[in-house]
């Protein structure tokens, strides 16, 4: 049986125009440097689809199992013992075909097995070494059941378990046997997390359960309903994991740690919440995440090389502005990476560091030790740096200094939590920033939102009607016009969405509105001023994706408030 490496798949698949020339280099590169399958890589970078990357190593005939994307909804159709027994492992489906690994190919039980499990009647093996099919089903058949036998050793549902012994059991050093269930439990949550790209896990005890839900693509989703029994080990579990107090359960706490999860090392943020039923909490995934272009962050053209322009500033303050979790920290690391210089010194201060940038130094605030960001600002200063990134401006200190810093020769890039650019202005003035300092040092402003992609794999046209286009301030539209949605299939895991884009307002500060601003004139003047010269509005540039089929109208309503100016 012929072994494929990773540099050949890659290769390969190249070779089959799923991927380019500059993109196979790029994931090569990734690929060396972390270990991961190249098949993984391209999915993170969102280069192609589940299928596209499936069906092609099935055409290459690749034995490489780890490297194929698992159907985690075809999975779900099979039995353990059943798997176990026959060793087979299902890969994918498509039409009416399903493709798995046979450890014995000639097996005609297994095949009937397949048959009437999934539902497809034709067969497509995939050879594999017995080895091969018996560890990946051992890697997800044995995470599956994992709920079954915690459930077994803890009790029936409903059984009310003492909390104080739960978290004493998990604090001895070395952890029973019965409580290994738990264990692998915990472990599977964090591992689908990280399989789905969700951004963070949410454990929310209920009346009836733990309900444990994940937020994909900025939408929370509910993976199940945990009894009762469980609550108190779950969340004991948790609490160690994250170093929190276990016995403080009133207060809510925050904490962090590490897991290596598919040979990859992901770093957890952790926070409980005292809820009426039990606590709430959240983790959040800190993935190592890969760096992009700044052409991928979805600038149209013209924005992108006034952008650009401002960007090369020796001196002054750039503001990227929106609300939690809408992807200003990855515009952040986007610009320093686009403009650093072996020639120029940059420093970062960030809280957590999330992604590395070659060439900078990074550091970041510890609020308990004293290392604030106003110390930690003040400190760099003295480092005699080129460009400073601030990774967020909470009050007054922090925003004076570094507006300062624009007008003594740096170049400052920072976040505020604004509704729109023009708006950035105002808080400043808010904080007590003097408008002189604000006039002289602002360069410009962006404010940005995430909208969810449709899904490539099921997108279709369609006419809107004339009240969604009213909605949307198109008065007139000739007949063709059409729109595009998801109609929802296994790949978006049937939302009719997959993966996420920005949308921006780009208003860069023109002498007449430094004066504006010197007057402390109001958000509606600047606005005029703004569209004046070119900016366009959140909802402007988000109709102009949703025309280009890039997203929907309702992602754009639900995302963006149009703020009417006379």
């Amino acid at each position: 049986m012929e072994n494929w490496s990773q540099q050949r798949i890659a290769e390969s698949l190249k070779s089959k125009k799923v991927i380019t020339e500059n993109q196979l280099q790029d994931v090569l590169r990734i690929q060396r440097e972390t270990g991961k399958k190249i098949t993984t890589i391209i999915m993170e970078k969102g280069l192609t689809t589940e299928i596209k990357i499936n069906v092609n190593l099935a055409q290459l005939g690749v034995n490489d199992l780890e490297s194929y994307i698992l159907d985690m909804e075809l999975l779900e159709k099979f039995k353990e013992d059943q798997v176990v027994k026959h060793q087979v492992i299902p890969l994918f489906a498509i039409g009416n075909k399903i493709y798995v690994s046979i450890a014995d190919p000639k097996n005609i039980e297994a095949q009937q097995m397949i048959v009437f499990s999934s539902g497809y009647n034709q067969i497509r093996n995939i050879e594999a070494s017995p080895e091969d099919v018996r560890n990946l089903i051992n890697k997800y058949f044995s995470r599956r059941g994992a709920i079954k036998k915690a459930i077994l050793e803890m009790g029936p549902a409903g059984t009310k378990h003492d909390s104080l012994t739960d978290d004493r059991r998990f604090t001895t050093q070395a952890v029973s046997q019965s409580d290994a269930p738990i264990i692998q439990l915990v472990d599977d949550y964090l591992t689908r997390a990280l399989e789905r790209n969700a951004s963070d896990l949410h454990f929310e005890p209920q009346e009836d359960g733990l309900r444990v839900r994940m937020r994909i693509d900025g939408h929370l989703q509910t993976i199940e309903t945990v009894p009762t029994s469980l609550v108190g080990s779950i969340t004991s579990r948790l609490k160690i994991m994250s170093q929190m107090k276990i016995d403080l359960r009133m207060v809510p706490q925050d904490g962090r740690f590490s897991r290596m999860i598919n040979d990859q090392e992901i770093d957890f943020r952790s926070s409980s919440f005292p809820g009426i039923f039990g606590e709430s909490i959240v983790i959040r995934l800190l993935k190592r995440r890969f760096l992009i272009p700044l052409e991928q962050l979805g600038l149209s053209s013209e924005m992108l090389l006034r952008f650009k322009k401002a960007i090369r500033s020796d001196r002054g303050i750039l503001l990227v502005t929106g609300p939690t979790g809408c992807g200003k920290t990855t515009t952040l690391v986007t610009i320093v990476n686009e403009i650093k210089d072996p020639s120029k010194k940059i420093v970062t201060l960030e809280n957590p560091v999330e992604y590395q940038i070659d060439g900078t130094v990074q550091g970041q605030i510890h609020p308990q030790a004293g290392f604030s960001w106003a110390k930690g600002l003040r400190s760099i200063l003295r480092h005699d740096p080129n460009i400073i990134m601030v990774a967020e401006i909470r009050d007054q200190e922090t925003a004076s200094i570094a507006t300062e810093a624009g007008l003594t020769g740096h170049f400052v890039i920072s976040t505020l939590h604004t509704n729109n650019a023009p708006g950035a202005i105002i808080r400043l003035l808010e904080m007590g920033v003097e408008p002189y300092l604000i006039a002289s040092s602002l360069i410009g402003v962006l404010a940005q939102r995430l909208v969810r992609e449709i899904c490539s794999n099921c997108k279709i046209a369609y006419t809107p009607n004339q009240a969604m286009l009213q909605s949307i301030g198109i008065k007139e539209a000739p007949a063709s016009l059409q729109l595009y949605k998801g109609t929802g299939c296994r790949e978006c895991n049937h939302t009719g969405y997959r993966g996420r884009t920005g949308i921006f307002e780009l208003m860069l500060v023109t002498d007449v509105m430094r004066q504006l601003i010197l007057r402390k004139s109001g958000t509606a003047e600047i606005e005029i001023e703004a569209r004046k010269t070119g900016m366009q509005t959140l909802r402007q540039d988000g109709i102009r994706k949703a025309l280009q089929g890039i997203t929907t109208i309702e992602e754009i309503l639900t995302a963006t408030q149009e703020h009417s100016i006379a």
